[in-house]
């Protein structure tokens, strides 16, 4: 894993952290949005292994799913799992008027450690590209 690399799925476990904690202390609009951040952390982690680096989420989500889901790389069902993330995030930080329930944020907090834990298994067994 390059020295990049580390530092993303460093900030991707710190974020998974962070989620674990909102949602054991009751702040579920805070878990999502962290389960996100790891999700987000972890594809940048893998898309950087191909030279690929993005300012926008929607241009990373993209790119993921462009990249690596629709090559067979990953499982299509990370893809998914990204995009669902990022749109509850979209929920959590910005809808006054609704929020994140408890079983959204457990949920999408399992499905961050999944992804963490896909990305940094698939990170380690990979060589780097060498673009």
């Amino acid at each position: 894993m390059s020295d990049l690399e580390s530092l993303l799925i460093a900030k991707a476990s710190a974020s998974l952290e962070q989620a674990r904690l909102l949602l054991d202390a009751g702040h579920v609009d805070g878990a999502a949005d962290r389960a996100y951040y790891a999700m987000f952390h972890a594809a940048s982690a893998m898309l950087t292994r191909r030279g690929m680096r993005f300012t926008s989420h929607r241009a990373l989500l993209s790119a993921f799913g462009k990249e690596l889901a629709k090559t067979g790389e990953v499982d299509p069902r990370y893809h998914s799992m990204l995009i669902s993330a990022f749109d509850l995030r979209q929920t959590a930080d910005y809808a006054a008027e609704t929020g994140v329930d408890t079983e959204q944020a457990r949920d999408v907090c399992q499905a961050a450690t999944d992804f963490v834990s896909m990305a940094t298994a698939r990170l380690g067994r990979q060589r780097p590209d060498k673009r």
